[in-house]
């Protein structure tokens, strides 16, 4: 299915994309339009991240948000990335996660830095795997602590990424 966004994506819109790409539709296509200038109906594809579509900003929602209550995602570690999201994408909202500002100066030159939007895309996804795996790697860090402690660094890396796979 193909999705339509506006350009030069941030924080929500990449975090959307992979969102959508995991979660919702594993064969998503992305297209970019210059908005306002282009409308998402301009072209064919389900529009998300731009003003007054159903899949944008709602109240103090921001799009992340927004698909999460769509499709009834329940992933507890999907929430915790969400609230991150939230927290960078929301003017104000900056101090209700730690690892906010981070994140929203990442994705704030990263637009800027990549040959078009696609590779940021790109890059931006695989920001939001790692972040959305570092909270999966805690639990299982937490509850395979004793088989852990022992292990030399490789033996426990390579174990770790094995039970992330499982």
């Amino acid at each position: 299915m193909k999705w339509v966004t506006r350009n030069y994506p941030g924080v929500d819109r990449t975090a959307s994309a992979w969102l959508i790409k995991k979660f919702v539709d594993p064969e998503a296509e992305f297209i970019f339009i210059k908005w306002p200038e282009e409308k998402p109906t301009d072209v064919e594809g389900t529009p998300f991240d731009i003003e007054g579509v159903e899949l944008g900003h709602k109240g103090n929602k921001c799009t992340f948000e927004t698909i999460i209550e769509k499709y009834s995602l329940r992933d507890p570690y999907l929430l915790k990335v969400a609230e991150i999201v939230h927290a960078a994408d929301i003017k104000g909202e900056l101090s209700r996660a730690p690892e906010a500002a981070g994140i929203k100066a990442v994705f704030s030159g990263l637009r800027f830095i990549t040959g078009n939007d696609a590779e940021t895309l790109d890059i931006g996804m695989k920001i939001w795997e790692a972040i959305y795996t570092s909270y999966k790697l805690k639990d299982i860090e937490e509850k395979y602590r004793d088989n852990i402690a022992s292990m030399g660094r490789t033996q426990r890396l390579e174990f770790l990424k094995e039970k992330l796979r499982e």
